[in-house]
């Protein structure tokens, strides 16, 4: 059995609002991430994607490219 949940309409105004705040949130988790980890910006770029997406990243790459300090630092 299927049941619909009306929710309330949001306004533009505050669907903004709460897009801005999403993205000051990101902004703010990729600055301490890039105070940990260096030279890895598209690394952690896409981790964040993955997460933030509810899926799964597998990290793979040579010894010594702060794989498992990524993971310690973001978890």
């Amino acid at each position: 059995m299927s049941v619909m949940i009306k929710e309330s309409p949001i306004s533009e105004k505050d669907m903004i609002a709460q897009a801005e705040t999403a993205l000051a949130d990101i902004s703010r988790v990729r600055d301490g991430v890039g105070r940990v980890i260096f030279g890895q910006e598209s690394v952690v770029e896409r981790t964040l994607v993955a997460l933030l997406a509810g899926g799964h990243a597998l990290l793979v790459g040579v010894p010594g490219l702060a794989k498992t300090k990524l993971v310690e630092t973001l978890g």
